[in-house]
Formats: structure tokens, C-alpha cells, sequence
């Protein structure tokens, strides 16, 4: 078997399911660190697990909060890694991966969740170094709960490539894959979706609050009408255009609320702000030639 066509640990010996890849996530922020944190409850032994900081104090506290290996060089981090998990800023990925495929065996497999990060762009960024490299769309809050991952992979990597990564990473979610074309859309939805929405339930508690209902119970209601909502959408399926009407009924309180929804277009400024928000993704990371 070909590095081109497995993961290998650092013994250079593949891997399977009872051969643990070794783990490095360079930026251990939010999202690095969610994916830490994930991985090892998910059962990732720590001692196959590496994380990067920016600075010497974070880097304690991530090693004394999940007793991994935990530094301020990425490089050191990255030395015999399977996977290295890109979770830095746009304006940090390119010095990040040098540093770290200055010492990256050949084949290595890259996952990033840089937002607005190209393939093209990862790929040009690893300069000579031959890596499998794998786009992720996503947020926090889903990391936390095991949610949904949106993941593209770039045309250099062989088809099974995708199937080793996500195994390897499986405790940090359902990997959805699509073309990279859509991954900005992705991230605008998937991703910053989750917080146009509780910006608008905000308002659902606020009504609630000001209307004298304990802020305690305002919040409960509000996150139990958002748990309704979703599984209204489940239920309705891709294809339903009014996935509230059951809840509708004509000349009733709901329906009162729905006017006056409709009749301040929320529907199209929901629409907007994820245009915004993938409009801001195409211009976060220039490409490789625009970086030239």
C-alpha cells in the first residue's frame, strides 16, 4: 500500500483501525481546541495527539486541561504527523504551514477549517511537499455536540483519502462532503448560520422578558422554540417551502406573527446575511496567484 493511498503513523508502518494516526492541531483556539477536546472523548489516546499556540501560557493550559503535548512550534508539532488539522486565522495559515511542512513527510493529510482557505491556496502553500488536503466548513457550537461537518477534497487526492480522514477524525462529527464550490456557502450557512439565527431568537427573548417572564424561563422558552423549529424543518424535508405551517392556524396568534414577519421581509435579510457572509469569504484569503 502506497503513501499516496493510506495514512501512515510515524513508524511508517499504515495504519488501521486498530493503529492510532498521530494528531496535530495547529492553533488550539476555539476551533482547535474544540477538535482537541472532541477527539480525545471521542477515545484518541492523548499521547497520539499534538496542539500549537501563539503563546507559552495557552500552551500550558491546554496541556495541563488534556495532558497532551502542547507547544508554541508548529514544526515540532507537525515532525512524523499524519494529520495535521489547520484551525489558525486566514492571515496566519500560510507562515503556520510552512513551518510545519518544512518537516511533514510527503503525503501528508491537511485539514483545514481556515475560513475563506482554498484548496488551491492550501495546496500552493505547502509548497514542494506533495500533502492530501481536505477544506472543512463548520462552527464551535456543532464541533461541541458532534454535529455536521462540510468537507471537500482537493482533485490531487486519491477518492479513498477522504474515507481514511474522516475515519480517523469520526469523534468530531457527520462529515457531509460537496464540492468546494459550495464550500462558502457552506460556512455562511452551516457555519455563521447558527448565529443569524440566535440573533433573531434573541428577539424572541427579549419579547418574552419584556413582557415580565423570568429571564431564566424567557432563555428556555426561546432555546425550546428553537429545538421545535429544527425538527419542523426535519420533518418538513429539503422541499417544503413553509415548514411552519402546521403550527398555523388561520386568524391565530401564530399566523399574527408570521404576517408581520413576512411583512418586514425577515426571510429575505436572513437570505441577505448569508450572501454577506459568503461574499466575505471570497475576499478573507486571496488566491495563490493573487498572493503572488
Amino acid at each position: 500500500m502506497s503513501q499516496t493511498s493510506c495514512i501512515l503513523t510515524d513508524d511508517r508502518t499504515p495504519f488501521t483501525d486498530d493503529r492510532v494516526p498521530l494528531v496535530a492541531v495547529l492553533g488550539a483556539g476555539h476551533i482547535g481546541g474544540t477538535v482537541v477536546a472532541r477527539l480525545l472523548a471521542g477515545g484518541h489516546p492523548p499521547s497520539r495527539l499534538r496542539a500549537t499556540t501563539r503563546s507559552r501560557a495557552h500552551a500550558a493550559e491546554i496541556a495541563a486541561a488534556y495532558g497532551i503535548a502542547t507547544g508554541e512550534d508548529n514544526a515540532e508539532a507537525a515532525s512524523g504527523a499524519d494529520i495535521l488539522v489547520l484551525a489558525v486565522r486566514p492571515d496566519q495559515a500560510d507562515a503556520v504551514l510552512a513551518q510545519a511542512l518544512r518537516v511533514a513527510e510527503p503525503a501528508r493529510y491537511v485539514v483545514s477549517f481556515v475560513a475563506g482557505f482554498s484548496l488551491a491556496r492550501l495546496t500552493s502553500a505547502a509548497g514542494p511537499t506533495p500533502v492530501h488536503a481536505f477544506r472543512v466548513a463548520t462552527n464551535v457550537a456543532a464541533l461541541e455536540k458532534s454535529g455536521v461537518l462540510a468537507v471537500s477534497t482537493a482533485p490531487s487526492s486519491p477518492a479513498e483519502s477522504l474515507e481514511h480522514v474522516t475515519a480517523a477524525l469520526r469523534p468530531l462529527g457527520t462529515f457531509v462532503p460537496l464540492p468546494e464550490s459550495q464550500q462558502d456557502t457552506a460556512a455562511s450557512t452551516l457555519g455563521s448560520g447558527a448565529a443569524f439565527l440566535a440573533l433573531a431568537a434573541a428577539g424572541v427573548r427579549e419579547a418574552a422578558s419584556a413582557a415580565g417572564v423570568a429571564p431564566e424561563h424567557a432563555l428556555l422558552f426561546t432555546v425550546e422554540a428553537l429545538e421545535c423549529a429544527a425538527a419542523l424543518l426535519r420533518q418538513a424535508g429539503p422541499a417544503s417551502a413553509e415548514p411552519w405551517a402546521s403550527l398555523v392556524t388561520p386568524g391565530g396568534l401564530t399566523a399574527a406573527g408570521i404576517d408581520s414577519l413576512m411583512s418586514h421581509g425577515v426571510s429575505d435579510h436572513m437570505a441577505e446575511a448569508v450572501r454577506a457572509a459568503v461574499d466575505r469569504a471570497r475576499v478573507v484569503t486571496p488566491t495563490p496567484a493573487e498572493a503572488t
